[in-house]
């Protein structure tokens, strides 16, 4: 028993979670949980760039100012390989996080990036933004306990991918329309009826449309916050994540206080970063937790 424990301890110094990223988790957040992420591509005016170096304030202002209309590249495999690599050097491991493979090729890139290397376990989240990031904070504290391998950590982390519960309110769809995301018809109706489309990404990892909320934004938000705490009756209580993008203070409190209120023991607030801005523009709203 003694020694099977000490082996566990040693090896599990050796696991490396890594994440996309599109997870948008603070540098904060990365260094508390010594997460290492893989960066992506961000193409504005023809120029390739890197989400490390593009803030998504230069997204906003190349949209609205310039009128450009900027993209995303998927994390490269040479990345991925590089993380890899250095994790499995010396006996180490790497349980590595992507966001949803219907919303990006990034996830294709890292299980390529994997082939021929023992110990690298890559899952995709089926979720973006800190849905991602929360499972690599679960598979993060399990791996800090000291007795779990990397694969027992990629099988109990598995299991949770489909309890993940990830919802966005928008207050318009412009942004999405740029990306080819809604026809033109429907914003131009959107924006006229005043009508706050709320998104909501599937077990499959893709995003579906869902209730459509009438009115000024302060007012939708407060009714969207209603719907989503009823969600969270049977919650995973230990966590959510509140993610914004260019949003009042007092919209941002709202969201965090409703979910203290409803009894969650960690709330943590983030901005989205220039991945997710890219879709979702400004005043984004979304809140992430995990179902039991």
């Amino acid at each position: 028993m003694y020694n099977g424990i000490v082996s566990n301890i040693i090896n599990s110094n050796k696991i490396t979670i890594s994440v996309d990223n599109a997870a948008d988790l603070s540098p904060a957040l990365l260094k508390k949980h010594n997460l290492k992420t893989v960066h992506f591509g961000v193409v504005i005016g023809g120029e390739l760039k890197s989400d490390k170096t593009v803030k998504p304030d230069e997204i906003y202002n190349a949209v609205e100012r310039d009128g450009l209309f900027p993209k995303t590249n998927a994390a490269l495999e040479a990345s991925y390989r590089a993380v890899f690599e250095g994790a499995t050097k010396d006996g180490g491991s790497c349980v590595h996080f992507s966001i949803s493979d219907k919303m990006s090729t990034s996830h294709q890139n890292a299980l390529r990036a994997a082939v021929g290397l023992d110990r690298v376990f890559v899952i995709d989240t089926a979720s973006a933004c800190a849905g991602t990031g929360l499972l690599a904070i679960k598979a993060s504290e399990m791996a800090a306990r000291g007795y779990f391998s990397a694969e027992e950590i990629y099988a109990a982390i598995k299991t949770k991918v489909e309890k993940l519960n990830v919802g966005f309110i928008l207050k318009d769809l412009s942004y999405l329309y740029r990306g080819g995301r809604a026809t033109g018809l429907k914003l131009i109706g959107i924006n006229i009826l005043k009508i706050r489309p709320s998104l909501q990404i599937n077990s499959e990892g893709r995003i579906l449309p869902c209730k459509k909320y009438k009115g000024n934004f302060e007012t939708t938000v407060m009714d969207w916050l209603k719907d989503k705490l009823v969600q969270t009756k049977k919650a995973d209580k230990s966590l959510a994540f509140v993610a914004h993008s260019d949003l009042s203070e007092e919209l941002a409190q709202l969201a965090i206080n409703a979910l203290i209120n409803a009894g969650f023991k960690t709330v943590e607030r983030i901005e989205v970063g220039t991945t997710i801005a890219v879709h979702v523009g400004r005043n984004a709203l979304g809140i992430m937790f995990l179902e039991e």
